[in-house]
């Protein structure tokens, strides 16, 4: 026999299953070939693990078991035709799905806790504005402006002022379209100035000495530069804020 076909027979050598005449061959080879002697060390060393595996966890299978095994073996193998057929291509991405579900969890969460957090920055804001608005209330210099609205006597805010600082609180207005916001406007010396757009909690207002009336408009989402629909509710100021 040539080189290839003792290289076949090794593990079959390993485990002491030829019969004299191929062993006596594979045992000349192995004398003058060492590569041959570590493939088949390695094969004795396969067969050792596989040994001391069957004897530390014995096999308790139902005989009908080993009887299929049997016959499966005795059975023709499948034209190498078959197998082709029968093999199925690996997915190339079989790891990198579940790494995706993974980072996909991730955004998920991190989304989430980017909100909550965002939430609690707005609700400690909120009370950082009510509780200046409470110093505001407490200083006895303050002054309170009513923009009431004649033709509606239900719509009306309230604007505390203090110090040339301004807060409007508790305003009570109309439903406006979601395209639409209520922006504050002051006169001052004869010409009408935007003190901003009003949000759902209190913000400081800009108030200087020579404004004499706020007023409150229903204006586009984002605001404008002078106003564009009828005042809804407005107020005097006290002089000298």
């Amino acid at each position: 026999m040539n080189h290839e076909q003792i290289e076949e027979l090794l593990g079959v050598y390993a485990l002491d299953a030829l019969d004299d005449q191929e062993r006596n061959e594979v045992d000349e080879h192995l004398a003058s070939c060492p590569r041959c002697r570590a493939e088949l060390a390695a094969h004795r060393e396969v067969a050792a693990l596989l040994g001391n595996a069957v004897v530390e966890s014995p096999a308790s299978a139902p005989d009908e078991v080993w009887d299929k095994i049997a016959s499966s073996l005795q059975d023709e193998p499948p034209a190498l035709s078959a197998l082709a057929t029968r093999r199925r291509p690996r997915p190339r991405f079989a790891v990198a799905a579940p790494i995706g579900a993974i980072a996909a969890a991730l955004i998920i969460v991190v989304g989430l806790l980017g909100a909550k957090v965002l939430n609690l920055d707005q609700q400690v804001h909120q009370l950082n504005q009510q509780a200046t608005v409470s110093s505001v209330l407490a200083d006895p210099t303050h002054a309170t402006v009513q923009l009431t609205s004649a033709a509606h006597p239900s719509w009306e805010a309230t604007v505390v002022v203090s110090k040339g600082q301004g807060y409007l609180i508790n305003p009570s207005m109309p439903a406006i379209a979601r395209s639409q916001t209520f922006q504050l406007w002051a006169l001052s010396r004869g010409k009408v100035v935007s003190l901003g757009v009003l949000g759902p909690s209190p913000s400081p207002l800009r108030l200087e000495p020579y404004m004499t009336v706020l007023m409150i408009t229903a204006e586009p989402l984002g605001g404008t530069p002078v106003p564009t629909t009828p005042v809804l509710v407005r107020g005097d100021l006290p002089p000298g804020i």
